[in-house]
């Protein structure tokens, strides 16, 4: 029996739609098949910029897909952000931020995008802050430097911007240290370092790579890394917890973040090949520990869990320490 006009119509609807289906327009891309964005939200040429690019190179290896460094300075990092939050969902577009992600939504009461907007990714690099004042100053160490501070009534911090790592680090050492500190903020790191080179202020606190060269040479002198054990690049200089003064500790870190929306399989794609690249890459380990880096990597968890815990760390500060984007 022939099948009647109106079946062999479904017939052919049916076997258009199954060859639609299967046709390569229909099929699902892989990822990555094209350039990958990194939106670096600060200007090129700074610590900043120096540990994206190797980043990015070592996810060019992974991947396979070059990875684009896109610097998008400006807001205390969120001008870069907010192009990333509005950015389409499909893994192309990403954020390399370290602590400004945090601290723009605290000191910030509104922001050009939601907190909820960006999604962590994965931990890239840490490394802790060192406290550091003019080679002419009197003081050594942190005990020394307490005393110095109440002679002379307080002391005069400068640091790369309110919210920055260096703005945490004066708030924590006046409360640790019991003095009055005037915070001075300047438009960058190296205008910092500038001012306490030329004796405008008092003390800093920035990343090992930005002070490094300085005291080595003797122009500066470190007092302390803000952590719980000293820096190998910096052996002799003790830490914040050795000194006596354990609330004092402050990274500079780094990670990746993507818009809301992107597949978790992506996400995890870009974990994993961060954690890949740190594992087998010696060489980019070494260049990570030259500028006083360690490498993080880890789980996406991993990072969330640390994010939550410097927001509510951080947060207790800003609150305790009436701090402002002012």
């Amino acid at each position: 029996m022939k099948p009647s006009p109106q079946r062999r119509a479904l017939l052919g609807v049916l076997v258009s739609c199954a060859a639609a289906c299967a046709s390569p327009a229909f099929a699902v891309e892989p990822w990555p098949n094209r350039p990958i964005r990194l939106v670096l939200p600060f200007s090129a040429g700074g610590p900043g910029d120096v540990t994206t690019r190797l980043i990015g190179g070592a996810l060019t290896k992974q991947l396979g897909q070059p990875i684009v460094v896109d610097n998008r300075p400006g807001a205390g990092g969120m001008t870069g952000s907010g192009i990333v939050a509005r950015s389409a969902p499909d893994g192309y577009t990403l954020l390399i931020a370290g602590n400004g992600a945090i601290s723009n939504a605290l000191l910030h009461p509104s922001m050009p995008y939601a907190d909820a907007d960006l999604i962590p990714v994965v931990a890239t690099n840490s490394a802790p802050s060192v406290i550091v004042t003019g080679a002419a100053n009197p003081v050594h160490d942190l005990r020394e430097l307490q005393a110095w501070a109440k002679a002379k009534k307080g002391l005069n911090f400068g640091d790369a911007g309110a919210g920055s790592t260096g703005h945490f680090v004066a708030e924590m050492l006046a409360s640790a240290l019991g003095v009055p500190v005037t915070v001075v903020h300047y438009k960058s790191g190296s205008e910092t370092i500038n001012a306490i080179l030329g004796g405008q202020i008092d003390l800093a606190s920035e990343a090992p790579v930005a002070v490094l060269s300085f005291v080595r040479s003797g122009k500066l002198r470190a007092l302390a890394v803000a952590d719980a054990k000293r820096l190998p690049l910096l052996p002799d200089v003790r830490s914040t917890a050795e000194q006596g003064f354990a609330t004092v500790q402050m990274q500079h870190w780094g990670g990746i973040y993507a818009p809301k929306g992107t597949p978790p399989a992506i996400l995890d794609r870009i974990a994993q090949a961060i954690q890949r690249a740190f594992d087998s890459d010696a060489a980019l380990r070494a260049q990570f520990e030259t500028f006083g880096y360690r490498m993080l990597g880890g789980t996406r968890a991993d990072f969330e869990h640390f994010i939550a815990d410097e927001k509510r760390r951080l947060g207790k500060l800003v609150t305790d320490a009436h701090m402002s984007a002012d």
